[in-house]
């Protein structure tokens, strides 16, 4: 990970915190890990996260809400704010029991704030009375089918945390988003589904199933970042820095990896100079993270009448892929500026990815966040049962600080 020395004036953190449900069943859906297992973890979780002693951090996937959120602000002494995103039906109760998931923004609770709300991205009103989603909170909710939105605060930075003599904005934009989750069209998918068809385990009407799933992904996440990208240039106030992060579910150079990079959101891990080879930069890696082997097998089920197809989703999901960004907008574009900068929060010092543990796993001391050099010798997780305790999600999050470099 490429660093740049100097006094920190800001910290922030997005991560996919996990529901650990595997999407079927009516009245309670079914878990990926034990009882036992899900409070280790989360205790993993909040070691982890208070170690790297973010200002800002942005969560997805808070399980149940609004429980979930209060919880993470009580154990790292934070506040939050929360909005719900898949929540069933609900009448203060109801079916899936388990299920009350949505986006967090945790900040320090004397920071004065705005709560700007959200915006649904995808999964709106429809009339087939078998696809109703009628969004939603955590206690009165009708909703059938999987729903996507984001979630904005506008914070006014403490003097402390300013460039000295900085004369712009102390405000700064922050929103957190999860897209819809389904493979891609992306070259590596399309080579699988070419090698499948060659070896006559996928049948023509398999590659054309195939394709139209990828197609459907790429056009559903494309209008989602289109509303997200709209939506935060109504919020933006002018010359006003915005963060934007989250579980994105799409890799660089894709279709709305570019679109937001065409609206002027710079992916921070790229303007910080890091290494885009996998092993490096993969926030989601199942042939290593142990976590993330375990979603691979729910991810498909909605392919479960055709199990060839099935295996070549299992294929595609067993590829490592960085798909969770932290992405910034400066107050002022500069065309001579070489680094970016956040505003009022000075230059961007470095972005690195946390949530590998190393060492002794009861120790604090052995967390790791932005060196991965034990990680980087793993081909695959060991299987073992105590493999698990080195992950705290199926995905590794993202930090970045802001501040003054050293001269």
């Amino acid at each position: 990970m490429a660093t740049r020395q100097g006094r920190t004036l800001l910290k922030v953190a997005s991560l996919n915190t996990w529901h650990g449900l595997n999407g079927q069943g009516t009245f309670l859906f079914g878990q990926l890990e034990t009882r036992a297992e899900r409070i280790a973890r989360l205790e993993r979780q909040v070691e982890c996260l208070k170690s790297i002693n973010a200002d800002l951090l942005l969560l997805q996937e808070l399980n149940p809400l609004p429980f979930r959120a209060h919880w993470y602000a009580q154990k790292l002494g934070m506040r939050a704010e929360y909005v719900s995103c898949n929540t069933g039906i609900k009448l203060g109760w109801g079916p899936p029991g388990n299920l009350n998931e949505g986006l967090g923004i945790l900040f320090p609770a004397d920071w004065e704030h705005e709560y700007l709300g959200r915006k649904r991205l995808s999964g709106e009103l429809r009339f087939n009375p078998f696809r109703i989603s009628a969004i939603n909170g955590p206690f009165l909710s009708f909703q059938l089918h999987e729903s996507r939105v984001a979630f904005a605060m506008r914070f006014t930075l403490p003097t402390e945390r300013c460039v000295p003599g900085y004369e712009g904005r102390r405000t700064l934009l922050v929103a957190v988003a999860h897209l819809h989750v389904s493979h891609a069209q992306t070259s590596r998918n399309e080579t699988l589904v070419k090698q499948a068809a060659q070896e006559g385990h996928l049948s023509a009407d398999d590659v054309a199933l195939l394709r139209k799933r990828f197609r459907y992904a790429n056009t559903r996440r494309l209008n989602e970042v289109d509303e997200l990208a709209s939506w935060l240039e109504t919020l933006r106030l002018p010359d006003e820095p915005a963060l934007l992060a989250g579980d994105f579910n799409c890799e660089p150079e894709s279709p709305p990896y570019n679109v937001l990079s065409r609206r002027g959101w710079n992916d921070l891990w790229r303007e910080a100079g890091n290494s885009e080879e996998l092993l490096e930069s993969a926030t989601w890696d199942a042939p290593r993270n142990s976590l993330t082997e375990r979603v691979k097998e729910f991810q498909h089920a909605g392919a479960r009448n055709h199990p060839q197809i099935a295996e070549v989703l299992r294929q595609a999901d067993a590829l490592p892929r960085r798909i969770d960004f932290i992405f910034g907008q400066s107050a002022k574009i500069n065309p001579a500026q070489k680094s970016f900068q956040l505003g009022a929060s000075g230059y961007l010092l470095n972005t690195g990815r946390f949530g590998y543990l190393s060492g002794n796993q009861f120790s604090s001391a052995s967390l790791v966040t932005d060196d991965f050099s034990e990680y980087k010798l793993r081909r695959e997780f060991s299987g073992s049962s105590g493999d698990d305790s080195k992950f705290i999600s199926d995905h590794f999050g993202v930090c970045a600080e802001f501040g003054l470099p050293s001269l």
